[in-house]
């Protein structure tokens, strides 16, 4: 969590007053019981694990006008999209990446989009202001 602060404090530092941040995350799913909480942090990338949310952290890092927009619909289309290209192409990107990684990177979508699905992960645009 401070890497992600710091990280947002210097990027206020550099905007210019009134400019805005934008960025796009995977997290899970606002309002989950703690047992399906940990299932996501489990399932999802490994930076999906935050003790506190990302508006929270914003603010932290002296952001105002923060909007956060649902995008886990476009996410999962996504991910459908290239769990179906990546089939497609099994043979030739096994031959380049060996078969044990080839494996586990499908193995690894495979659970993102059951998780999506389930509803524990999604994906959301955040924008923010430095104010002027």
């Amino acid at each position: 969590m401070r890497r992600k602060l710091s990280v947002l404090r210097a990027c206020r530092r550099v905007l210019r007053p009134g400019g805005r941040i934008a960025f796009l995350t995977i997290q899970p799913t606002p309002g989950l019981e703690r047992s399906k909480r940990r299932r996501a942090n489990q399932v999802g990338p490994p930076a999906v694990a935050l003790p506190t949310s990302y508006p929270s952290l914003l603010r932290s890092a002296g952001f105002v006008a923060i909007t956060a927009t649902d995008v886990t619909a476009d996410y999962r289309a996504t991910q459908q999209r290239w769990m179906l290209t990546t089939d497609c192409h099994a043979d030739a990107i096994r031959e380049a990446v060996g078969h044990d990684a080839f494996d586990e990177r499908a193995t690894t979508r495979q659970q993102t989009l059951d998780a999506i699905d389930a509803g524990l992960l999604s994906r959301f645009r955040y924008v923010a202001e430095r104010p002027g």
